[in-house]
């Protein structure tokens, strides 16, 4: 099933579950991806003779990376590469091999909203993870043992 980049926008703004995934060359994928998609390439993909294989080769890793196990959590898989083709052609095969919730989304070309490079995830995530590792160390001294995130919210007054 061919979906348009409205809808791909709704399914990631709505479905922690669905998985999107980028079927060009990892080169490619580098040099501009949709924000949160893994990367399979088609090939890889068209070459697994059975779902299993699937998982094995890319898909269970890049659920993984989302805190899901593929088989237990996917709730859609939905690929994309640059002009369509090679994206139509991995769903085709998915959907053969007995994928029944696999979607194609075209091509990156026809995407009109945010596109990140890997390096620019990559510095997100350190930002992310040095402004979490300063609120630990923050919370860390304040000695009224609650388990605290950003914020006291449990009244503890410290």
């Amino acid at each position: 099933m061919k979906l348009d980049a409205a809808e791909v926008q709704e399914m990631i703004a709505n479905d922690p579950h669905m998985l999107l995934v980028d079927v060009r060359s990892k080169e490619e994928y580098d040099a501009g991806h949709i924000p949160g998609a893994g990367c399979m390439a088609a090939e890889d993909i068209c070459d697994c003779l059975y779902d299993e294989a699937l998982g094995e080769r890319g898909l269970d890793a890049i659920a993984n990376v989302r805190g899901m196990e593929l088989s237990d959590d996917a709730s859609a898989i939905v690929l994309y590469c640059d002009n369509g083709e090679r994206s139509a052609r991995a769903t085709e095969h998915m959907e053969a091999i007995g994928y029944v919730n696999v979607y194609d989304a075209g091509g990156l070309a026809e995407w009109p909203y945010e596109v990140v490079t890997t390096d620019e995830e990559r510095a997100v995530a350190a930002a992310l993870a040095a402004s979490d590792a300063v609120a630990v160390q923050g919370d860390a001294g304040c000695g009224c043992g609650h388990a605290h995130a950003h914020e006291h919210s449990c009244g503890c007054g410290c």
